[in-house]
């Protein structure tokens, strides 16, 4: 039997954000593809001290994993949500037992500090307790993207473990096509929008005109070529979105991706880059970032190396070039809005 981990508490299912929707439309995905959950259920152990609740997270996953058996499978979303230090060892145990055992990466702490940052110790522990321990006694990977798979190569991961996801699925209910989209709209910058991960939104060049969609936005800052429209629940965000792009760029600077933030678009996919696809908006992206290679090989977008190069880079477009991007990014939204990268993976552990 085919198996995924379902975590059992999220707080708030209404949160204005995207940090459950990943995990969700995951879980959606396999449940099509036949897997069924295996119930990870524990108490609210933030209330708890730090030692009681590793030791609660710990039994209540060994309960979880005694119920499989030899030749069972299991997908584990990582990271976990009710990771303990026994994670690796239960797992180790799980896998001696003739479970098979895949993860699929949504975020990597070790790559959010692979250019020099200072790390605070709390992220070393992790980092080599629940990534490097964790992780090398998968039977089964789904990096973002061939950057992140030679990067855990290096680290010690054997190649043939790791399958390359190449982009997020976004699964959008009662979806409806945008039409008439030009490239002289404006730009749509969504998600998360607090000055420590989107810092360079108070100091955009003056053109072109942008579209904000989130939280953490300070309006009282706003520009003159920015509009804010609030935020939305992830499903209903995409009938929200106008524009010509959807803008894929973190960090405090519109000159480059800078930062903790901006450095890991070097190797991860951001799920907003999904979000856009699946709406029908072709990309502008870091041309330093993972993602860079996946847009202009399918021809979804734009890359550059600063935002103060974008208004240029749209003029430099003709109305066919723009459109030709439009019909290949709602190619690939199709593809994206099915689940058809995630079932793709799958197909490889078989």
């Amino acid at each position: 039997m085919k198996y995924y981990l379902k975590e059992e508490f999220l707080h708030d299912n209404n949160v204005k954000n995207a940090g459950n929707k990943a995990r969700n439309d995951v879980e959606s995905i396999v449940r099509s593809q036949g897997f069924g959950p295996l119930i990870l259920s524990v108490d609210n152990w933030y209330n708890m001290s730090i030692t009681k609740a590793q030791i609660h997270k710990a039994k209540s996953f060994r309960k979880s994993l005694n119920r499989l058996n030899k030749g069972d499978e299991l997908l584990i979303q990582f990271p976990m949500l009710h990771h303990s230090f026994f994670t690796t060892l239960l797992v180790k145990r799980a896998r001696k037992r003739g479970v098979k055992i895949q993860f699929i990466i949504h975020d990597l702490d070790a790559l959010r500090f692979m250019n020099g940052q200072v790390v605070p110790l709390k992220h070393r522990i992790r980092m080599k307790i629940q990534e490097s321990g964790l992780l090398a006694e998968a039977d089964g990977i789904i990096a973002h993207n061939p950057i992140m798979k030679s990067v855990l190569v290096d680290k010690g991961i054997a190649e043939d473990k790791i399958v390359s996801l190449g982009i997020f699925d976004y699964l959008i209910p009662n979806f409806q096509e945008n039409n008439g989209l030009t490239k002289d709209q404006p730009i749509i910058v969504a998600g998360n929008l607090a000055q420590e991960k989107a810092g360079y939104l108070y100091s955009l060049p003056a053109e072109p005109t942008y579209n904000l969609y989130g939280v953490g936005f300070d309006e009282s800052r706003a520009l003159e070529n920015e509009t804010y429209f609030g935020s939305f629940l992830p499903d209903e965000l995409p009938a929200a979105l106008k524009g010509g792009f959807g803008l894929v760029w973190d960090g405090d600077s519109s000159e480059t991706c800078s930062g903790v933030f901006g450095e890991y678009l070097r190797y991860n996919n951001s799920h907003k880059a999904s979000l856009y696809l699946a709406s029908g908006f072709p990309l502008v992206v870091w041309k330093e970032s993972a993602l860079s290679t996946f847009v202009l090989d399918n021809h979804c977008g734009i890359a550059v190396d600063s935002l103060f190069e974008l208004p240029e880079k749209i003029k430099s477009l003709s109305n066919e070039e723009y459109q030709k991007l439009v019909s290949c990014s709602q190619e690939i939204g199709k593809n994206i809005r099915a689940g058809y990268y995630l079932k793709t993976a799958l197909k490889k552990f078989d």
